[in-house]
């Protein structure tokens, strides 16, 4: 059995460069309503959010460091002071190509009332 996965293994890392040393990003909630959720992510250097989408319209703002922001609208380079808007159900990945931590605030629309 482990050779059979051993070169799925292998082939992943192949395809999906960096998908074997993943690593997880937890947002810190700073305001959650039943109309917008506020969020502040730290990004180390090399790390992205991986490929994901959300029903929620986002707004994202950098405040530290530079992020790529790629998704089927474009690929965006940020510096801090810049923003980005993506439409609910957009997939895209954040991602810091920068030598430094990068920090990312995202306010996700849930209802427009």
């Amino acid at each position: 059995m482990k050779i059979a996965i051993a070169p799925f293994t292998m082939l992943v890392a192949a395809v999906l460069p960096g998908a074997t040393t993943a690593q997880t990003l937890t947002p810190e909630v700073i305001l959650e309503n039943p109309s917008v959720r506020i969020t502040v992510t730290t990004l180390p250097p090399g790390i992205g959010t991986g490929r994901h989408q959300g029903i929620e319209a986002e707004v994202g703002i950098v405040v530290e460091g530079d992020l790529s922001v790629e998704s089927p609208l474009g690929r965006t380079l940020l510096r801090p002071g810049m923003a980005y808007w993506l439409p609910g159900l957009t997939p895209h990945d954040t991602r810091n190509e920068g030598q430094r931590p990068a920090r990312l605030y995202e306010v996700l629309l849930k209802r427009c009332d």
